[in-house]
């Protein structure tokens, strides 16, 4: 897992929903998992180009309550299949559930983030400092870094992953003995 990030920002606005925002919600509803059908309806809702401006590694820049309303995953597996990263203002807890559990790196107390960042300024994120260069305009500014646990966990790629290796550890969890019922 690369903990510092280098690409452009996509500044989007406050209370950008997951459904309806980040994807449309026919795609939710339809269950679509696989990223190469979710990718080009990224953002279209919002932005209908932005989606070929957006380059893999880029840094999805948001305002306060980014991924506002329902907590669905959608769009959050078509941004990590692009290995986009997130900064915001603030983020419900339900959609930082998502984020985390779908492994993408994100600092979530970027107070007044969209005054530093403008639309396609190359940036370099240090997640693991909080540290957030702003290449283009040769200035830098440092948010509160992303916690250990969470880290851990998206290193293991989210929920996922960790439930895998806590089922390597305890196998005896994974399903029941042949010809045995479980108690």
């Amino acid at each position: 897992m690369e903990w510092v990030i280098r690409g452009h920002a996509h500044v989007l606005g406050d209370d950008i929903p997951h459904d309806g925002g980040v994807i449309a919600f026919d795609m939710v509803t339809a269950r679509i998992t696989d990223p190469e059908k979710i990718i080009p309806h990224l953002f279209a809702q919002i932005d209908p180009e932005l989606i070929h401006r957006i380059q893999p590694g880029d840094v999805i820049v948001g305002g306060k309550n980014f991924l506002a309303g329902k907590a669905h995953n959608t769009g959050l597996l078509g941004m990590k299949s692009l290995q986009l990263t997130i900064l915001c203002e603030s983020m419900g807890v339900r959609a930082f559930q998502g984020v985390v559990a779908t492994a993408i790196p994100c600092l979530t107390q970027c107070h007044g983030i969209r005054q530093f960042v403008n639309n396609g300024d190359e940036l370099e994120v240090n997640y693991l400092t909080g540290q957030v260069l702003n290449l283009s305009q040769n200035t830098s500014i440092t948010f509160p870094a992303i916690d250990q646990g969470v880290q851990k966990m998206i290193e293991k790629d989210g929920l996922k992953g960790m439930l895998i290796e806590y089922l390597e550890e305890h196998p005896e969890l994974r399903m029941p003995l042949e010809g045995k019922v479980p108690q």
